[in-house]
């Protein structure tokens, strides 16, 4: 299995990816439109108008922060990377095409709530995040990672990693309960994950 060791390889990869980042995040603001209103009735209903997108809002506030924590999750492993082959490239390309998804489920969950969405919408994040945790788990194994991380760092960090996958589908079960509860649950991946490093101090390896 050849190796890309062109001096250009990692830049590549990481511009291609924080692009793809980048659109996404744009992506989920446009499911926004501003209210069309009678001129003359403006001030008595554009505050009801607001209050009516407020699901929207929350959508687009857990995505902007969802899409905002995998992205960090994705610039710990690759500034640990130091070779690539084809098969990193494809899984890259895999987990890249599940963010690019994600602007769908957030539009049809700020439009439509419900359990049937929230578990469009969490599978979707969860799938993010079991391959965010194949990307670290291939390139430990085939020894695509900087030899000073170690394996016993590497095995926490993967296992830092399946935090996030866990929250979100258990969230669906949360839905299936009270979907008003399952919307507020990934609000502890951040806090769980930083228990995590700092725990097994690896802040030195992942922020």
């Amino acid at each position: 299995m050849s190796q890309l060791e062109a001096p250009d390889a990692r830049g590549r990869i990481d511009a291609l990816s924080d692009g793809l980042f980048a659109i996404v995040l744009t992506l989920l603001v446009l499911q926004f439109e501003v209210p069309s209103l009678p001129h003359g009735r403006v001030g008595a209903e554009l505050l009801a108008a607001l209050w009516g997108m407020r699901s929207l809002v929350f959508s687009y506030l857990l995505s902007f922060f969802s899409v905002s924590l995998y992205w960090v999750v994705h610039h710990d492993l690759f500034r640990h990377v130091v070779d690539y082959d084809r098969r990193l490239l494809y899984l890259n390309f895999v987990y890249l095409l599940f963010v690019s998804f994600l602007p769908f489920p957030t539009e049809l969950l700020g439009i439509y709530g419900g359990a049937v969405a929230w578990t469009l919408y969490a599978l979707n994040l969860a799938t993010i995040g079991i391959l965010t945790t194949v990307l670290w788990w291939y390139t430990a194994s085939y020894d695509l990672l900087e030899p000073e991380l170690g394996l016993r760092t590497t095995r926490l960090i993967v296992l830092r990693s399946l935090i996030a996958p866990t929250v979100f589908l258990l969230s669906i079960g949360v839905a299936a309960v009270d979907v008003t509860f399952a919307y507020v649950t990934p609000f502890l991946i951040g806090p769980l994950q930083s228990l995590w490093t700092r725990r097994f101090d690896l802040s030195d390896y992942v922020f």
